[in-house]
């Protein structure tokens, strides 16, 4: 499949309110944030990545271009993830998105938090969307378009 950007970005958002934002309340709930006031922590992080994805497709798509194929193999996109959460961490940490959040969330957690993420995400992509959006691939990842 070539993915166009606007295939890129529905696949993205797709997995982010059915993948990304229920995974992120089980793992803020099963570590106890509701009763540290830290519990929106997590989908502020997890939005953040999102955000950051999103505005890194219009590259990727820029990038794909010069491949003689014109396509992005998974092994890309599993590269790319890991690089888009390290740009993540780094930019909240520095508290470019809430500056309230500067170091509040530990490397070690918001690791454990992406791999949980990325993995169902990944084998989403490779498997469960193909499974139930049929034509998902053959329409460069667009969800909508006939």
């Amino acid at each position: 499949m070539t993915p166009t950007l606007m295939g890129r970005w529905q696949t993205r958002l797709l997995l982010y309110v059915f993948l990304a934002l229920p995974i992120t309340l089980v793992f803020a709930w099963a570590f106890g944030l509701a009763n540290t006031g830290q519990f929106y922590d997590p989908f502020v992080f997890v939005t953040a990545l999102t955000l950051i994805g999103l505005l890194s497709d219009v590259a990727y798509i820029q990038i794909q271009r010069f491949r003689w194929d014109n396509d992005w193999p998974f092994a890309f996109q599993l590269f790319f993830s890991i690089m888009e959460f390290f740009l993540t961490f780094g930019f909240m940490n520095l508290g470019l998105f809430d500056p309230f959040l500067a170091y509040r969330i530990p490397l070690w957690f918001a690791s454990i938090h992406f791999l949980l993420i990325l993995v169902p995400s990944y084998l989403a992509v490779v498997a469960g969307i193909q499974i139930f959006l049929l034509r998902w691939r053959f329409k460069g990842g667009e969800i909508g378009r006939h």
